[in-house]
C-alpha cells in the first residue's frame, strides 16, 4: 500500500497493516473491551478469560466468581492450578485491561467439573 492511502485510514487499521499480528490482537482486544461494557463484572471477566489465558488454559479453567477485586478461578487439576497460580500476575493485568474490571487478586481452586 502507498503511504498516501494509509494516511486516510483509521489508526487501528494502519497498525494492522504495518504489524499484522500485533495490530489485529490490539484491535480485537479494544473491541472486546467496548463490547463487554453492558455485561456484569463477572460476565466481562468470563468473556475476557478466553483471550487473556489462551486456548489451552481457557479449556482447563473457568471463572467461578468475582467480588471486591478478587477473582476466583477453577482449574481441572493440580497441574493447571499451579500453572494459573504461576501466571496470576500476568492474568490479573490482562483481565483488568480486557474486561475493564480491576483484578487485584486471583485465587485458584480445583473444580471437579468445568462449569462452563
Amino acid at each position: 500500500m502507498c503511504a498516501g492511502m494509509l494516511s486516510c485510514m483509521p489508526d487501528a487499521f494502519v497498525a494492522c497493516m504495518e504489524r499484522p499480528m500485533e495490530g489485529i490482537r490490539e484491535v480485537l482486544r479494544s473491541s472486546l473491551g467496548r463490547s463487554l461494557e453492558a455485561l456484569s463484572e463477572v460476565d466481562r471477566l468470563t468473556a475476557a478469560w478466553i483471550v487473556a489465558s489462551g486456548k489451552m488454559m481457557a479449556e482447563r479453567g473457568v471463572v467461578l466468581g468475582y467480588a471486591d477485586g478478587v477473582l476466583r478461578l477453577g482449574a481441572v487439576d493440580d497441574a493447571w492450578m499451579r500453572e494459573m497460580m504461576n501466571m496470576k500476575e500476568r492474568l490479573a493485568v490482562e483481565l483488568t485491561r480486557l474486561a475493564g474490571v480491576p483484578v487485584k487478586e486471583i485465587r485458584v481452586e480445583i473444580t471437579r467439573k468445568n462449569r462452563r
